[in-house]
């Protein structure tokens, strides 16, 4: 009777012990998926607001001047277009691309605060 009964707990403790490694799998799983989706947003907030900086700024006129802080690393890579410049906000594996009225001339690798300065019609970003 009593090897039953302890033969009975050890199956529920192997059962318990199941379950919660598959819940904690699951678990892991998941803050995965939330850190990729998290660095995802962080790329797109920091990329959208220098971009609405850069258009502030060229729609602003010369000697006008902005900081603006970004959550993440970014290049700034500006190509001519029709009228416009686009310009193509990168971060590892991650890239936007914008259009801007104004050339941009940026420093390699921005991070933290950042200063936008519309320079003649050409916006600077150090």
């Amino acid at each position: 009777m009593r090897a039953q009964i302890s033969l009975e707990y050890l199956l529920l403790a192997g059962v318990a012990l199941a379950l919660l490694s598959i819940s904690v799998l699951a678990l892991a799983s998941i803050r995965g998926s939330a850190e990729n989706g998290f660095a995802a947003f962080q790329f797109r907030s920091s990329a959208l607001a220098l971009s609405n900086t850069i258009n502030e700024l060229c729609a602003s006129g010369n000697g006008n001047g902005r900081e603006v802080r970004l959550a993440v690393n970014l290049s700034v890579e500006s190509v001519p277009g029709e009228n416009e410049w686009l310009v193509r906000f990168s971060n590892g594996g991650r890239s936007m691309v914008r259009a801007s009225r104004c050339d941009i001339g940026a420093a390699d690798g921005l991070s933290g605060a950042v200063y936008a300065k519309n320079e003649g019609g050409k916006i600077t970003i150090r």
